[in-house]
């Protein structure tokens, strides 16, 4: 199974996702209770478009439409970072470490979406925690990416 039929799936019970035509420029649109994706996108951007509207069913209230309101631009803000997170975490970057992911397109090719929504998730992340993070003993270094295991050495 894909990455975006297992994210459909995770969140099948929760809400309704469903793929339709939306107005040009729309890639996706979180209605209350339901997500719209725009069928017409290719995989990738379909999983990264579902990845930021599940974010905003996560963490966002009421139509933010209007961007001229600095409050929504703000949950937009969130969203996107957020959506970042699920497509890119931190537990996965681990993962594709002990995967012996080396570079971009390999992370990339290991999380199913694109180089850019990798170094978007990079740059949040250090705009998160700076240049590194000690995270459930591992040392993730962002620029360069770099993932070590840390030791204790008393």
């Amino acid at each position: 199974m894909q990455s975006y039929e297992k994210l459909l799936a995770q969140y099948d019970d929760e809400i309704v996702i469903e793929e339709t035509n939306l107005k040009k420029g729309l890639s996706g649109l979180y209605l209350g209770e339901i997500i719209l994706i725009e069928k017409r996108l290719n995989s990738v951007n379909k999983l990264e478009t579902l990845y930021e509207e599940i974010a905003h069913h996560l963490i966002t209230y009421g139509d933010i439409r209007d961007q001229t309101k600095m409050l929504n631009r703000k949950f937009e803000l969130k969203a996107r970072r957020l959506g970042s997170e699920l497509a890119v975490s931190l537990d996965g970057l681990i993962d594709a470490f002990h995967h012996g992911v080396k570079n971009l397109y390999e992370i990339s090719q290991y999380f199913d979406v694109s180089e850019k929504c990798i170094l978007n998730a990079l740059n949040h992340y250090k705009m998160k925690y700076g240049l590194d993070v000690y995270y459930k003993g591992y040392v993730i270094k962002f620029e360069p990416l770099q993932v070590f295991e840390h030791y204790n050495w008393e």
